[in-house]
């Protein structure tokens, strides 16, 4: 079984965040992650609504990869204190998470 990482950063007035969170999750995924990607959402929402929906992926994941940008973005300094809160390691940077080795649990 996988280790689960969730992927925070800016979405709102970024054009192509979805770009952003796409490439992250295609590295992520390479590294041996499973990617929690909150920009796989359906767009159309009440925007007080994804932030529910987030905290449960994110309560879901073993760890979070903040973007670049994620200091920025009211919801992922949320989600990252959330992280934080959880004990869960917190990552700078799709460079800065690890590999997940295969015996990982």
């Amino acid at each position: 079984m996988s280790k689960a990482i969730y992927i925070a950063g800016p979405m709102r007035g970024v054009a192509d965040y979805r770009n952003n969170f796409d490439a992250a999750e295609a590295f992520l995924s390479w590294k041996g992650w499973a990617v929690l990607n909150p920009a796989m959402l359906p767009e159309g929402l009440k925007s007080d609504a994804y932030m529910p929906i987030c905290l449960a992926m994110l309560n879901a994941a073993d760890a979070i990869c903040l973007l670049k940008g994620s200091s920025a973005s009211q919801g992922a300094m949320i989600e990252q204190r959330f992280a934080d809160y959880q004990g869960k390691p917190v990552y700078m940077g799709v460079e800065n998470v690890p590999e997940v080795a295969e015996h990982d649990p």
